[in-house]
């Protein structure tokens, strides 16, 4: 007999659940590395508030040059904050972007694992009324042989 269609359709299941786990994976590593990113973001943070506290305890009696330098460094401190949040601001964009091509993923497997349910209910259904069909003939012979007997 030939194989069924759901258990034809194993075949694509297994890619489609590889591709969900891939999509998955590639989405668990990104929002692993954008916490990473937003830690650094906060660090930033903290390390200019601590310089800024550090540095204006210090501001009497400081020479032009030297306000001229924390002034330049604090401009610096402030320069990468803002690009560390515009790198997490394109971040988060991608990492939706991921989020909604798993869900794709997710979506199709599912799809795909409610086909097979129904190819295997049709497949039974299938073969129960192959089952009656043979077992209605096989009454209807076994009646011809009694009647013929008698």
């Amino acid at each position: 007999m030939a194989e069924s269609r759901a258990k034809r359709m194993q075949v694509v299941l297994s890619l489609a659940k590889k591709q969900e786990d891939e999509a998955a994976n590639k989405l668990s590593q990104y929002r692993d590395q954008l916490a990473q990113e937003q830690r650094q973001l906060v660090d930033l943070r903290d390390y200019a508030s601590q310089y800024l506290n550090a540095q204006g305890a210090l501001r009497q009696g400081v020479l032009a040059h030297e306000l001229i330098n924390y002034s330049s460094f604090i401009h610096r401190l402030n320069e990468a904050c803002k690009d560390q949040e515009a790198k997490l601001a394109r971040m988060v964009k991608l990492m939706e972007s991921l989020q909604q091509q798993w869900q794709v993923k997710y979506q199709k497997r599912k799809s795909i694992e409610d086909l097979i349910v129904r190819l295997q209910q049709e497949d039974e259904l299938l073969a129960d009324k192959r089952l009656q069909k043979e077992l209605d003939e096989l009454s209807a012979q076994q009646l011809l042989r009694q009647q013929d007997i008698t």
